[in-house]
């Protein structure tokens, strides 16, 4: 649970002055929330895989733990230019991996920042 990865990064910080990595499997649905709270916890070092592809359920998800960390968290953890080629590199490992790429992923999907009714697109408009 979130809460319990960021007071275990809080305690292992206390007894070690090396540097803290997390490594998640997103076996409860929660890789890319116990990634995101280990970083702003003291962690330094994040692993996951594209698209969460990986064993059992998956693990953490770069395509939501990238633009998160850079864009709502304000971590320079990679340029620009690199985040711009986020979504390609999303299709092109799925298209590798013979995998549709899924529509509503956040940051990467293609229905991502789609309007289609309602307040929204009042807005919009």
């Amino acid at each position: 649970m979130p809460d319990e990865v960021e007071k275990a990064v809080k305690a292992a910080k206390k007894v070690t002055g090396v540097p803290l990595g997390i490594h998640a499997h997103n076996d409860a649905g929660l890789a890319v929330a116990n990634t995101l709270l280990a970083v702003k916890a003291g962690v330094t070092h994040v692993q996951g895989t594209i698209n969460g592809y990986g064993e059992r359920t998956g693990n953490a998800n770069l395509c939501s733990i990238i633009p998160s960390l850079k864009l709502k968290m304000k971590i320079d953890c990679i340029s620009d230019e690199q985040l711009v080629k986020l979504t390609e590199i999303s299709h092109y490992v799925s298209e590798l991996a013979n995998q549709a790429p899924a529509p509503y992923a956040p940051y990467v999907g293609a229905s991502a920042f789609s309007h289609k009714a309602g307040y929204h697109m009042d807005g919009m408009q």
